[in-house]
């Protein structure tokens, strides 16, 4: 990788995310007046461009990191603040993308709709559905330098407003077949908390998911409306394609949200291309054009999912291997040696 020393010496180069303005003014109305020198005295200046905006803004993973470890620092007596926080929101919340959602026939075509203009929504993680033995499992991606209590955060009001919205929009009490949390530290209050709000919760799985039986994407949901439907589908590709998502974002963004929504054994560059209903060639000419490649691409978005797992799970040199699309332990121990300089080993002593 041509800039993976670069990358590796400069780790305050930020990425960025696409926030709800719904989660935003939630969390700046819970930091509250600040004190000199508190960080919280310059979130509140963005408040009058990011509350009126759609699609949702882009802000900097240092924002983000920003105003969500003041309201945590200012909300620490409650257990699982991002669980409350998701448990409250509604598809009303998320623009022409939750009332496209809301109007579909089915919870299956609701999800689909949700995917598909997540960069609308403003989900600051990436999801995405797999289906697997009679389950769907949606899987939220970070790896953008968030924190991990920052990441934490998010993951878990995303999963509680995911499971919230679906039991209110089919009135069923729908419960989760499972769910799993990154991180294995958390306090004893906020696991029981979890264990209170989803039942059945593996933590420091490495990853983060929600999965229900795949029976479920046939429920109808209750407000349904044919017409409503179409016209908010058709509102959101306006949106899309004038602001800059869908098929006007850059190339290797498009190529990396793919990357991260295959299996590992389907990372080729011909699957993306079909993904994205491009021929191969154009997809390496365009990232040619960004002064980067697919291999690139493909091996940051890989090292990014591995120092997370090493940094932030439980899981083993050999189970991330296997998870990464590797062959074996030491084929993972080879890439990463040769990506960062360092061994699983190193990785998992700096945490």
């Amino acid at each position: 990788m041509g800039d993976r020393h670069r990358r590796r010496d400069a780790p305050q180069v930020q990425g960025s995310l696409q926030f709800a303005p719904v989660l935003w003014r939630t969390l700046l109305d819970l930091v509250g007046e600040g004190q000199d020198g508190d960080p919280a005295l310059y979130l509140t200046a963005w408040r009058d461009d990011v509350l009126h905006l759609r699609p949702p803004p882009t802000l900097t993973t240092r924002q983000v990191n920003a105003i969500v470890d003041t309201v945590l620092r200012r909300q620490a007596h409650v257990p699982a603040l991002g669980i409350e926080i998701g448990g409250r929101q509604t598809l009303t919340s998320f623009g022409p993308a939750g009332i496209a959602m809301m109007t579909s026939p089915t919870l299956g075509e609701a999800l689909q709709v949700g995917l598909k203009y997540q960069r609308l929504i403003g989900t600051p993680l990436l999801l995405d559905a797999r289906y697997t033995a009679g389950e769907v499992q949606l899987h939220l991606h970070g790896g953008l330098h968030l924190h991990p209590h920052v990441e934490g955060f998010l993951a878990e009001e995303l999963l509680s407003s995911l499971l919230a919205i679906i039991r209110s929009e089919t009135g069923q009490d729908l419960r989760a077949a499972r769910v799993e949390i990154a991180r294995a530290d958390l306090p004893l209050t906020a696991r029981l908390h979890h264990q209170r709000t989803f039942r059945n919760v593996e933590f420091g799985s490495g990853a983060y998911l929600l999965a229900f039986p795949e029976q479920a994407l046939r429920l109808p949901l209750l407000r349904h409306d044919p017409v409503t439907h179409q016209d908010a589908l058709q509102w959101c590709d306006r949106l899309a394609n004038t602001h800059g998502h869908g098929t006007h974002a850059p190339t290797d963004v498009r190529v990396r949200d793919q990357l991260r929504v295959l299996s590992p054994d389907a990372r080729r560059l011909s699957d993306v291309a079909r993904a994205l209903n491009l021929h191969p060639r154009t997809v390496r000419h365009h990232l040619e054009l960004l002064g980067t490649s697919f291999r690139e691409v493909r091996a940051d978005m890989i090292r990014e999912q591995a120092d997370e797992w090493l940094r932030h799970s439980d899981l083993s040199v050999e189970e991330i291997a296997q998870r990464l699309g590797f062959s074996d332990a030491r084929s993972f121990r080879r890439a990463l040696k040769l990506w960062t300089g360092l061994t699983p080993l190193d990785v998992r002593r700096t945490r």
